[in-house]
């Protein structure tokens, strides 16, 4: 009898095992042979009142492998100096060609608040550092990556800092 139970429960534990393997498979943990990088960002003037603003960020998706990378959608976690402004999503289809780049202009709803805290002390210099943690959900399989690097705020085009006394 026991035996049976044993066998039973073994049973279930390699069945649901070999279930969980496809999701396994189809998600990539984070790639060196794709790559977002942020090249761009602008105001869009737009927003749902005084707390919330919109900012187009424009982004270079690299392709290093010998194949096409077709992407049906994308999810992007933005920080700007450390500070999360918000997650750009993108639900189109964008072909990557092999070995070859694109860029795509996302937009990031976000807290004027955040974005305020996120540019002080970079005023001066319209400077800032920025880490793009992305989710690329493709036709073959799903990849994560992870980017840092500076971005020049001169297309946000903000009014010159005040002069000193």
């Amino acid at each position: 009898m026991r035996s049976g139970i044993a066998l039973t429960c073994s049973l279930f534990i390699a069945t649901a095992a070999l279930a969980l393997l496809p999701g396994c498979a189809s998600l990539r943990p984070e790639t060196e042979d794709f790559d977002v990088t942020l090249v761009n960002l602008a105001s869009e003037g737009g927003g749902a009142g005084v707390g919330e603003a919109a900012l187009r960020f424009t982004i270079r998706l690299q392709n290093a492998t010998p194949d096409p990378v077709t992407l049906t959608g994308s999810a992007h976690k933005i920080y700007l100096n450390d500070v999360y402004v918000g997650q750009a999503l993108d639900g189109g289809r964008v072909e990557v060609p092999r070995l070859g780049t694109v860029t795509q202009d996302v937009t990031v709803h976000l807290s004027t608040f955040k974005l305020a805290r996120a540019f002080y002390g970079v005023y001066r210099t319209q400077r800032a550092s920025y880490r793009v943690s992305s989710t690329l959900y493709g036709t073959r399989s799903t990849m994560r990556t992870r980017k840092e690097g500076s971005i020049d705020l001169q297309g946000l085009q903000l009014p010159p800092p005040p002069s000193q006394p």
